[in-house]
């Protein structure tokens, strides 16, 4: 945890540190979650996977094959929101040199490891209300499991030494600071029931992230044996989250990462979008990540809240996931899935659509304009221009009739490009041969099937299903999902 004297003024304080996530990950005082499909396991695989040791891939070969636990630990709660994930990530710092909690945030000396906090119990029983204020919620760290905010801070097995953290694992900012809290943990044995490797972040890690080489995976698939041979073979990059988080942390000008493909994947931490590129290379170009990343997640929680605002009780603020691919990727599944390929057709350029033709429905709930756009360029290199317009239309049409339904009654977000991929997919597995005609005739059961799709993913029990919590104020759902 410690550093030397020379360079301690540039490792920030624990204050500074979670003053910076909770400007990246906190909205006012909204509770904010991920939402994530039971369909969308990857995604948070992907987060979870940033966290691992890379030295422990390499020397130990029971973690060559993705250890699960952590993962496994955080998606078993879909049984209380409905067969969904609901989720977030917080990081509890831990200090170790000093004897006063007032001293812990003050300190250079840390170790940051990351929790993710899962929503249990909801306020109230009616159907209306979807908040977890003052509600159990389940903490999960890579050693346990807690199911409310007491118990996972008396028996956490986290590193001895005083606990610095948000309270209830929740990011607020009062008068523009970070409300924080610390709590003393007494050394436990983490060999029993662990739940996942330790795995945590030093100012240390930090400095050595942007000075080791990155690798990709080496695969060798000549024989029966490939795949364990390709994981002895393997050479692993040193773990995005050192990377990312050492850019954000930098007090330091002209820190640059040079590869956008990297920084891309890890954004993903915050962004709770799989293709980030647009974003990492702003940020790169700019080297200002801090201030483009939290601009970001600004505008994407803003959105949501003014939506909340117009429900009748209070609702957590809920970010669904972004899965519009890369732009390389969704060329690969349009040339895959049309038979246009290798013929001669018009084609209409994305600067020749006017969005304003489509109302300002469709307009105002475009959320990532890399995503739209990539799915416009798509869709413009590879359909014939009546099939755009059709496909355009029909989104338009899901917009302004049924968008609003699906938000009242799910009571989370999700955008244009999302309806538009979903509208895509489906059009692609119903309708392979892309016949217009057939095509506008099945439009309403195209909607119908896309309609379901959304509602199918809704994080709330039924209210008749609610059992009241002994423990908090609130209600919940042990589901069969």
């Amino acid at each position: 945890m410690s550093a030397p004297e020379d360079t301690k003024s540039l490792i920030p304080t624990v204050r500074e540190v979670q003053q910076m996530f909770a400007e990246l990950l906190s909205h006012g005082d909204d509770i904010t979650w991920d939402l994530l499909s039971s369909n969308q396991a990857e995604i948070l695989r992907k987060k979870v996977e940033d966290f691992e040791d890379p030295e422990e891939k390499k020397t130990n070969l029971s973690y060559l094959i993705y250890n699960p636990k952590f993962f496994d630990s955080i998606w078993k709660q879909r049984k209380f929101t409905n067969g969904q994930s609901l989720s977030a990530l917080f990081f509890v710092m831990v200090v170790d040199n000093v004897s006063d909690p007032k001293l812990a945030e003050q300190s250079r000396s840390w170790s940051i490891h990351p929790v993710f906090r899962c929503r249990r119990c909801v306020d109230d029983n009616t159907g209306r209300n979807c908040s977890s204020e003052d509600c159990c919620m389940v903490y999960i760290s890579q050693y346990e499991a807690f199911e409310d905010w007491n118990t996972f801070v008396k028996y956490t097995r986290l590193p001895k030494g005083y606990m610095v953290t948000p309270y209830r694992g929740i990011y607020k900012l009062i008068d523009g600071q970070v409300e924080l809290e610390a709590h003393y943990i007494w050394e436990r044995n983490k060999s029993i029931y662990a739940t996942g490797k330790d795995r945590c972040i030093t100012p240390d890690s930090l400095a050595a992230a942007p000075k080791c080489p990155s690798h990709t995976p080496i695969i060798d698939p000549k024989n029966t044996f490939s795949l364990i041979r390709s994981f002895m073979v393997r050479e692993w990059k040193f773990c995005s989250c050192d990377r990312i988080l050492y850019l954000l942390l930098s007090q330091r000008d002209g820190e640059k990462s040079s590869d956008a493909s990297e920084l891309s994947d890890s954004l993903l931490l915050f962004t709770h979008t799989i293709n980030n590129r647009r974003l990492a290379l702003e940020m790169i170009k700019e080297q200002k990540y801090h201030n483009i990343l939290g601009h970001e997640l600004k505008m994407v929680y803003n959105q949501i809240s003014e939506e909340a605002k117009r429900i009748e009780g209070k609702v957590d603020l809920i970010r669904s996931a972004n899965e519009v691919p890369s732009k390389k990727e969704l060329d690969i599944m349009f040339r895959t899935k049309t038979k246009l390929k290798g013929l001669l057709i018009d084609r209409v350029r994305k600067e020749e659509i006017n969005l304003e033709d489509y109302g300002s429905a469709f307009q105002k709930h475009i959320l990532n304009n890399e995503s739209f756009d990539n799915l416009m360029y798509s869709m413009c290199e590879n359909l014939e221009p009546e099939m755009l317009m059709l496909i355009l239309k029909l989104t338009q049409t899901f917009v302004e009739n049924t968008r609003e339904e699906l938000w009242q009654l799910l009571k989370y977000h999700f955008s244009t490009e999302t309806i538009l991929y979903q509208i895509i997919l489906c059009i692609f597995k119903r309708h392979s041969d892309l016949n217009i005609k057939d095509i506008e005739e099945q439009s309403s059961d195209i909607l119908r099937r896309v309609r379901y799709y959304f509602a199918q993913s809704c994080p709330n029990s039924p209210p008749d299903l609610l059992t009241k919590c002994t423990k908090c104020v609130g209600y919940y759902h042990i589901s069969k999902n």
